[in-house]
């Protein structure tokens, strides 16, 4: 079989600080991370994009493709095949890849507090071969350089070529505009709300995540301010500052019910 060299959505994500520590990071830190980083591919039938054909009854299911390499992720879904399985307009398939695409990015930023990091990365469109463990194309390029050169802080920044689609963008949920114009995808309420599973335990396990997140956030901010590290700094001010504007968007009521309260989310002092 030729292979297929598309237009897909691809994302670059990557664990901010860790290449940095990575020389001081304890053997049990590295092997979360190797954990994590070999169970993204086991958790792809769950952000996959699913349609079902109204006239033969027929569901199209498609997974992201998904790589891993050090502490790389490359996520990527093939545009041609979700628009013809699902039959869709561009607005409909925006909506749908950024929806569960950001979704993937909270299961992974989770994860990734979990065991003390922040993720970074840069999404954009562009001709992308991804398959067969080979990573190959212009939009990899693309996405990766938005990572290094352009994201900053701790957030995955939308590239021009996905922000001048104005039917993916037109009252698009999930996409922040930031200070600085930057585009990026809105991952921080949902980090929250979907880092424990449906059921019984949810709300303890739920609030159990916050109160971790809000220490680890807590213990950051001292010790790198105490350090002098400010390049560090910033970036967990920063993504604490998001954690609560995401908060901030989620109704009182429903905070309260849930536990959430904006004002144990700590700040430098």
């Amino acid at each position: 079989m030729e292979p297929t060299y598309e237009e897909q959505f691809t994302a670059f994500i990557d664990f901010l600080g860790f290449s940095e520590t990575s020389i001081n990071t304890d053997d049990a830190t590295r092997l979360k991370v190797l954990d994590l980083l070999l169970s993204l591919t086991l958790l792809r039938g769950e952000f996959d994009i699913k349609s079902t054909a109204q006239e033969t009854g027929t569901t199209h299911s498609i997974k992201p493709a998904i790589s891993t390499f050090s502490d790389h992720i490359v996520i990527s879904y093939p545009l041609k095949a979700i628009q013809t399985g699902m039959v869709s307009d561009e607005r409909t398939t925006g909506s749908v890849i950024i929806l569960q695409f950001q979704r993937l990015l909270a299961s992974i930023a989770a994860a990734a507090l979990r065991i003390g990091f922040l993720v970074r990365g840069g999404a954009t469109i562009g001709k992308l071969y991804h398959a067969r463990g080979v990573v190959f194309g212009e939009a990899m390029v693309d996405a990766f350089q938005l990572e290094s050169r352009t994201a900053i802080y701790p957030r995955v920044v939308l590239s021009t070529s996905i922000t001048r689609r104005w039917d993916w963008m037109d009252n698009q949920f999930g996409v922040i505009k930031d200070n600085d114009g930057v585009y990026h995808v809105d991952y921080f309420t949902t980090l929250l709300l979907g880092s424990a599973p449906p059921g019984r335990e949810y709300l303890e396990s739920m609030k159990a995540f916050f109160g971790a997140v809000i220490e680890t956030v807590a213990r950051n901010l001292k010790e790198l301010e105490e350090r002098d590290k400010l390049n560090e700094l910033a970036k967990w001010a920063w993504f604490a500052h998001q954690l609560r504007s995401g908060l901030e968007r989620l109704s009182p009521q429903f905070r309260e019910a849930f536990g959430l309260s904006l004002d144990v989310i700590p700040w430098p002092k």
